[in-house]
């Protein structure tokens, strides 16, 4: 190994403190809505509106927080800013989990906002750190390789938690459920707080304000990152179509409405699978040509389903698995904004790591969001029912697996032009 080369136990340290934003991202994010809405506290309506509120506020605090992790100096920089986020986070996703469903509108409203502000600053601050460490394009593939590695298999820790719980405990509660998986931030954030401290440190250069105007303007003078960002927010808006309507599929297509959380489960398995492939393939032709191939085999599976649509449990839990191996954008998504960061330096003249990120994961969020709005107003044009899917049998079909791949295909166009341009190819430090 190299003398500047980042070390394995640098990188696994890294990739085990993502443990606490995992099991509060995707996972809160299915089981919270109807947690809160079964309480009965807050119209099923308000619950919507609530959750849309707090989508809003990303997208105004996410660049706030970014530009804070550039520009404000802490000792220890960004493990201070993880530090400083962890234990209001935990304390705020107890408080929901133990009580959300009883809490009037606005005091949940504010409990949530608080909550996703601390979840943002962690995350960016941890995602900004691997850009900080990484030296070239193939440390940054190993990194948020591992990072995305260790994210699924938490992913499949936080999701069996609840079915085993469910299994143990007849007759157990939704809020049970939830807390078998929250437990889980017992393990994880210890786990994470001592991972921090084997990371090798990478100081931040404070400067003045906030500069929102200047940083708006070097994102919308450099078209490699708004490329990026456009790859980022259709690779989120197929992620998004695809998983909201998954449970429509499972049941009016498979017949298999009872096993919908288990073949769920089951491309988180093969995420976790595949991970590993996608990551040499990434380091040895490069993350925008790995890419488009995962976005090609992504559409052969969905339009292949078409044709030779699984019939059965067992077709259909191998069918989940190896579509499932496809859901690991964010290896290369995150990667590719490491590896544009010392061109962005460069033009912009200072560190924007924080604020490019924040990006980012905006863009991941909207997406998603976009994608939950045009699916079901998809599903209202053509008529489905929820309660007698396979009635729309057909025209969900299409949908589910039209929407993703249309998605998809515009993304692999874009990253042909991305895979050309040189400041994704960055001579580091």
């Amino acid at each position: 190994m190299k003398a500047d080369t980042l070390p394995s136990r640098s990188i696994r340290a890294y990739a085990l403190a993502v443990g606490p934003t995992a099991i509060l991202g995707l996972p809160f994010s299915i089981y919270l809505p109807p947690y809160i809405a079964e309480g009965g506290v807050i119209a099923v309506g308000l619950v919507g509106l609530l959750f849309t509120i707090t989508t809003f506020w990303d997208g105004v605090v996410d660049p706030l927080i970014g530009t804070m992790v550039d520009r404000f100096k802490l000792a220890g920089s960004h493990k201070s800013w993880i530090q400083l986020a962890s234990l209001p986070m935990a304390l705020l996703a107890s408080v929901l989990v133990l009580a959300g469903d009883a809490l009037p509108f606005a005091l949940l409203l504010f409990t949530l906002l608080l909550f996703y502000s601390c979840y943002s600053l962690y995350d960016v601050a941890h995602l900004a750190w691997g850009a900080a460490l990484t030296k070239s394009a193939d440390e940054s593939s190993r990194l948020y390789g591992a990072r995305e590695w260790a994210s699924k298999f938490i992913l499949l820790a936080a999701f069996a938690a609840p079915a085993i719980a469910q299994l143990a405990i007849p007759g157990l509660s939704l809020q049970g459920r939830i807390l078998a998986y929250a437990s889980l931030m017992l393990l994880a954030l210890p786990l994470a707080l001592l991972c921090i401290r084997q990371i090798p440190l990478r100081q931040i250069k404070p400067e003045p304000g906030i500069g929102w105007r200047q940083e708006i303007g070097a994102t919308l003078r450099f078209a490699p990152l708004l490329g990026l960002i456009g790859v980022q927010f259709l690779n989120s808006l197929a992620f998004g179509s695809l998983t909201a309507l998954f449970v429509f599929f499972a049941d009016g297509v498979l017949d298999l409405d009872d096993r919908s959380s288990l073949l769920l489960f089951c491309t988180f398995l093969g995420g976790a699978i595949f991970t590993p492939l996608w990551i040499m393939a990434a380091r040895r032709f490069g993350k925008p040509v790995t890419m488009i191939v995962m976005a090609l085999w992504l559409v052969l599976l969905l339009l292949g389903s078409l044709l030779f649509t699984p019939v059965g449990l067992v077709q259909a839990l191998l069918y989940s698995t190896v579509l499932g191996s496809g859901f690991v954008g964010l290896i290369f998504t995150y990667g590719m904004a490491a590896d544009l960061m010392p061109a962005d330096r460069q033009r912009a003249g200072r560190d924007r790591t924080g604020f490019i990120f924040a990006l980012v994961n905006l863009m991941q969020r909207g997406g998603v969001a976009v994608a939950i709005g045009l699916s079901y107003s998809a599903l209202d044009v053509v008529g489905f029912e929820a309660r007698n899917a396979a009635a729309s049998k057909e025209a969900l079909h299409w949908l589910f697996a039209g929407l993703p791949s249309a998605a998809w295909l515009l993304m692999a166009g874009l990253l042909a032009w991305l895979a050309r341009r040189p400041e994704l190819h960055p001579a580091r430090r």
